[in-house]
């Protein structure tokens, strides 16, 4: 069999500078596997897009993003609308993106499946700035959560984003909203809205169990306000998809949806956050405009 070409982008920093202590991993599997390929740690923000980029231009068929969930969002802001496929080694904290497209999680099964799946092409969120998104948008408390996750020192993956979770059940700040998509209008007051491609988000809470990345359309969850008190029994019904049968909760299949709050608030694209808090947005679908492994 002909070794496969590709550009593997890691990022040392991803699983709070785990994911660094795995080159050495990385490269005994995939060569073990038969790949010819080139290894390049990031060493900023934004520098996987701009490694992803060189390598679109330069004919590159295959780039693989070797980190978390914001890694692989990076990687492929330079592959949407090209032929050159994203492949995925998921050593990062989240890992949701992996879950929706089937790969495995272990790094050896990863790389396998590297080299024997066939690709195919999935759908793409895109915002107003231009930027897209893989899995997952969220804008309000899961936002936040997003941001809460960032600063901590102590906690990761899983247990990073439960704790941020449970902080922001005591303190976030309910907004009001009117939200527009495809012919539907609400407004009242909510807790959170999310713009989703895959079910899960913030490390494994089950959002939208429906959402399919190749199925043509988003799944939008908006969840309306709740005392705090109360907020501690709604939440955790995220994790398993059983808040969608609370009173408070709409779940609407949609291709556009047009979103003002009445202040700026935090959103995450794939658990990345945007640089700064907005009160607008728009967000559109782009069906099937990346391929992937």
């Amino acid at each position: 069999m002909q070794a496969k070409e590709c550009l593997v982008i890691l990022n040392p920093a991803a699983n709070r500078g785990e994911a660094g202590k795995r080159e050495g991993e990385i490269r005994r599997l995939l060569r073990g596997a038969d790949f010819a390929f080139e290894l390049k740690r990031t060493e900023a923000p934004g520098h996987a897009t701009e490694l992803a980029r060189e390598a679109v231009q330069a004919g590159v068929p295959l780039v693989v993003a070797a980190g978390g969930d914001g890694t692989v969002n990076e990687v492929a802001q330079a592959l949407v609308g090209t032929e050159v496929a994203l492949g995925i080694l998921p050593i990062g904290s989240g890992n949701d993106y992996v879950r929706a497209l089937g790969v495995p999680r272990g790094l050896e099964a990863a790389a396998r499946r590297l080299l024997t799946a066939e690709p195919r092409w999935v759908d793409v969120g895109q915002v107003q700035e231009g930027r897209y998104f893989l899995n997952s948008l969220g804008m309000g408390i899961d936002g936040q959560i997003a941001w809460d996750y960032r600063r901590m020192r102590f906690f990761r993956g899983e247990a990073g984003y439960l704790m941020a979770t449970l902080l922001e059940i005591l303190r976030f700040r309910s907004f009001s909203v009117k939200v527009e998509a495809d012919g539907w209008t609400f407004t009242g007051r909510l807790l959170t809205t999310a713009v989703m491609n895959g079910p899960y988000a913030g490390g494994g809470f089950y959002l939208a169990p429906q959402a399919r990345p190749e199925d043509g359309q988003l799944d939008l969850v908006s969840i309306g306000d709740y005392p705090r008190l109360v907020r501690f029994s709604v939440l955790p019904k995220t994790r398993d998809g059983s808040y969608l049968k609370l009173a408070r909760v709409q779940l609407r299949r949609v291709r556009e949806v047009r979103i003002q709050a009445d202040r700026p608030l935090p959103v995450h694209m794939d658990g990345e956050l945007l640089p700064q808090p907005v009160s607008h947005l728009s967000v559109r679908l782009l069906p099937r405009a990346l391929k992937v492994i």
